[in-house]
């Protein structure tokens, strides 16, 4: 097209801007940057201002290792988004993924997406990670508890003595605690509003689980209760320092069984007498308890502490042996005996006469 020049100015005389004129390029551009404002404006909804019509607040619970996936579908689950997928997707496009931080939230219901990786970010949970370390009885996990300023430890002692609903908990004789021995010892993330059922309930499910199909197979090819299983393993974890003596010692326990044998454990002594000591006199073996395997023969009445994984393993690995006694060595390895004459020598050798 040729350009004409006005009168007036001289300047050459522009075509006006047509829509229908517009060449197939020029439309494509046109289109795409209208898509992509479209995008953009969509994009910015549904990341700062979509939201759930829900005005309350929840738990939300982020496990450590959790995938973006959980996490999205437990923000929707809860009504804390509207959708686990867009919050996937701006997780992604963002990189924000790995910023999300693990614990307990109490979150209102309702927020943008940004607002929820916000506050996942933050880091500022109602919970805290508590560790229970192998062979802890209950007192010393409710004092665990207190230090770590969870509300149920105020009542845990009395929550944990009273209540047990697994059913292998229950053996021969009644327990003064139904929850020693059965509250696994694990790292536990428990939000700080927790009452003492919840806690209990917390950790009886990681036992159940922690007691799996084949160990129950195992436990009932060796004759054995999954009460009796906790129990000896119990005072395996407290009697052995190290773990390369548990299978040891857990096959001198079994063969003082096998021969009714009283087992004579000093842990159970301990445990019986309330507080620990350093050194166990005669008296001490001689008080009057269920739980002192001194006097009494076969198992206490049940477990004296909650026992590890591999506590309970190595129960499962022992069988009878020859020796039937052990005593301590000043670094806490073991020194097997078979007989009383040869465990006498050893512990005069050791501590002197």
């Amino acid at each position: 097209m040729q350009e004409r020049k006005t009168e007036e100015s001289g300047e050459p005389e522009r075509a006006p801007f047509s829509l229908k004129k517009m060449g197939r390029k020029e439309w494509s551009a046109l289109a795409g940057g209208l898509a992509f404002l479209i995008l953009l404006t969509a994009g910015i909804y549904f990341y700062a201002f979509d939201r759930v019509d829900l005005h309350g607040s929840a738990m939300v619970d982020v496990p450590r290792n959790s995938t973006g996936r959980d996490i999205a579908d437990t923000l929707e689950k809860k009504g804390i988004i509207r959708s686990s997928t867009l919050f996937r997707l701006y997780s992604h496009i963002l990189g924000s993924g790995k910023s999300l931080q693990s614990g307990t939230y109490k979150m209102k219901q309702g927020l943008t997406i940004k607002e929820a990786m916000t506050e996942l970010r933050s880091g500022k949970t109602e919970s805290v990670f508590v560790t229970v370390p192998e062979g802890y009885t209950v007192r010393q996990i409710s004092s665990l508890l207190k230090d770590a300023g969870v509300k149920g430890a105020e009542d845990f002692e009395k929550e944990a003595a009273s209540y047990g609903p697994l059913k292998y908990q229950y053996g021969p004789l009644p327990v003064p605690v139904k929850a020693e021995g059965f509250l696994f010892p694990d790292t536990y993330n428990i939000p700080k509003e927790y009452t003492a059922r919840q806690i209990c309930d917390m950790m009886y499910k990681r036992t159940d689980s922690m007691l799996t199909p084949d160990i129950r197979k195992k436990a009932e090819a060796k004759h054995l209760t999954l009460h009796a299983l906790m129990t000896l393993a119990s005072m395996v974890e407290r009697e052995a320092r190290f773990k390369e003596d548990q299978v040891p010692i857990a096959s001198v326990m079994l063969k003082r069984l096998e021969i009714g044998m009283p087992l004579q454990i000093d842990a159970t002594i301990q445990y019986a007498l309330g507080s620990p000591k350093e050194e166990l006199t005669i008296a001490d073996t001689r008080i009057d308890s269920p739980y002192n395997t001194y006097t009494h023969n076969g198992l206490p009445p049940g477990p004296i502490g909650s026992p590890g994984m591999d506590a309970i393993e190595a129960v499962l690995e022992a069988k009878p042996g020859e020796y039937l006694y052990y005593v301590a060595q000043a670094d806490g390895h073991h020194v097997f005996t078979k007989s009383y004459e040869e465990h006498q020598a050893e512990t005069e050798n050791i501590y002197g006469k």
